[in-house]
């Protein structure tokens, strides 16, 4: 008995149209979840942007809003 063998990554050259249905079929299939995942990408940058700016004034008015104490000294408790 002979024993059958399975050939995969069989090298047979492609005919034009094949390698032209094959690139367009990758660009219609790959292309818009590129698209999708530069424009989801570029979305929470600018989220986490604005996010870190609001977080920043408010740090800033907060530490300005507390004033100081008597003696010029700012967020220090003294026990006396």
């Amino acid at each position: 008995m002979e024993m059958q063998q399975f050939q995969f990554n069989v090298k047979r050259p492609m005919s034009a149209p094949v390698k032209f249905a094959a690139i367009v079929f990758g660009i219609v299939l790959f292309l818009p979840i590129f698209a999708l995942a530069i424009v989801a990408g570029v979305i929470a940058a600018l989220v986490f942007g604005v996010l870190f700016v609001i977080g920043i004034v408010r740090s800033k008015i907060r530490s300005i809003a507390s004033g100081k104490d008597q003696d010029g000294r700012k967020n220090v408790r003294v026990k006396r």
